[in-house]
């Protein structure tokens, strides 16, 4: 996959055209931003969200990032606990995903395939999450049977369905990344959950905002329009807000 060019002006471009849409889309608006050869809409949309989302490492990497660093609250006590995880060490672990292949256990037999940005998309409209689980059940299992023959997949028993999630994550390690914590208050092990889209789309906000405030600087101070201050390199730019806050002092 080819890395995109960010210029400043194209940061600004696709926070503005990310920012107002729900979470599903706002990762494919960033997943299609991460490559410089588009994909089409429809195409990405239909990747497994684990595979969609390695193009979303690529977006950190083009934003100058390294180490992904967030917190997590203790279910325990709520005191925060940080983390950092190497996006080399995750796209390795994608690198090479398992086989779709059908789950046996208990008598069942399970065809099933991976869940992508649609199914994701219908299950965040359920009411709760075990109303969301029998969507993703329905959308993603093309064939159940067991000992009395064919059975629906919302009707299947809850160590088929937590053998298939096994499956599923095996098959797409980046769908959900889990990173395991100890609280530094109270000790309480636990693990957290790192929302890869929401991580990238909080750092390209982060560029925005910065990048706003750059150009109002430096458009009070010297006339500039938006345009002409984008498109000053990142360093230049640096110099110039410098020196503007010099003259102010």
């Amino acid at each position: 996959m080819a890395m995109p060019d960010l210029s400043a002006a194209a940061r600004l471009d696709l926070w503005q055209a990310a920012e107002w849409q729900d979470p599903v889309e706002r990762a494919l608006v960033l997943a299609a931003a991460a490559d410089a050869d588009p994909t089409r809409p429809d195409e990405l949309a239909a990747l497994p969200v684990g595979r969609r989302d390695t193009r979303l490492l690529a977006l950190h990497a083009a934003l100058g990032g390294r180490a992904l660093g967030a917190t997590a609250p203790c279910p325990a006590c709520g005191e925060h606990a940080e983390f950092e995880v190497d996006p080399e060490a995750l796209l390795a672990r994608a690198a090479e995903p398992a086989p779709c292949a059908p789950v046996e256990t208990s008598g069942f037999s399970v065809g099933w395939r991976l869940p992508d940005s649609v199914d994701v998309a219908a299950a965040a409209a359920a009411a709760d999450a075990a109303t969301a689980e029998r969507v993703l059940l329905e959308r993603c299992v093309t064939a159940a049977g067991g000992p009395d023959g064919e059975v629906d997949a919302a009707a299947l028993p809850a160590d088929v369905r937590a053998a298939l999630a096994r499956a599923m994550a095996e098959s797409d390690p980046l769908a959900e990344v889990l990173v395991a914590l100890s609280c530094p208050a109270c000790e309480t092990a636990f693990a957290a959950d790192l929302d890869l889209s929401a991580f990238v789309w909080a750092e390209l906000r982060v560029h925005a905002q910065r990048l706003l405030r750059e150009v109002d600087v430096l458009a009070r101070a010297y006339g500039w329009t938006e345009a002409e201050v984008l498109a000053l390199d990142d360093r230049r730019r640096a110099a110039y807000l410098e020196l503007a806050r010099e003259a102010r002092a």
